[in-house]
């Protein structure tokens, strides 16, 4: 049985928490609530593996880590573009994510992306404060 799944941590170890339609059209991607008007995750290969094939919360707790699925949807896409820079450090990002544990991960995210400016979060696709519009490097 899936533990309790936090919305702002996604099956493949994406911080929804910093994408700039969370809170506003999707609810994170480990959310089962219907009604949200983004609804691509739905059909998330990733997704569908983790909670209806395997029955595990996190990629990295799959035995098959990392599957071909895996690679394809994430870490062999966009090289280069750096607003898909958050993609090609989730093998690190699972790491810290199994030794750290689901919650003081989310603390670790939240600090790292927060603006050391103003204190706002800052976006993925964007590395650009939300708030005061500063550019951050996040690595």
């Amino acid at each position: 049985m899936i533990n309790p799944k936090p919305n702002e941590v996604a099956p493949c170890g994406v911080f929804c928490a910093v994408c700039p339609a969370f809170g506003k059209t999707c609810l994170g991607c480990s959310s089962d609530a219907k009604k949200q008007k983004r609804k691509s995750k739905w059909g998330c290969k990733l997704r569908l593996c983790c909670y209806e094939k395997q029955n595990i919360n996190y990629c990295i707790d799959c035995s098959n880590y990392p599957c071909g699925i895996y690679t394809k949807k994430l870490s062999d896409t966009h090289p280069g573009d750096k607003r898909f820079a958050y993609r090609h450090e989730l093998p690190e990002v699972l790491k810290i994510l199994k030794q750290k544990g689901v919650e003081e991960f989310i603390r670790y995210q939240k600090e790292r992306y927060k603006c050391p400016t103003c204190g706002d979060i800052i976006c993925f696709y964007y590395y650009t404060c939300s708030k005061c519009g500063k550019e951050i490097n996040i690595r």
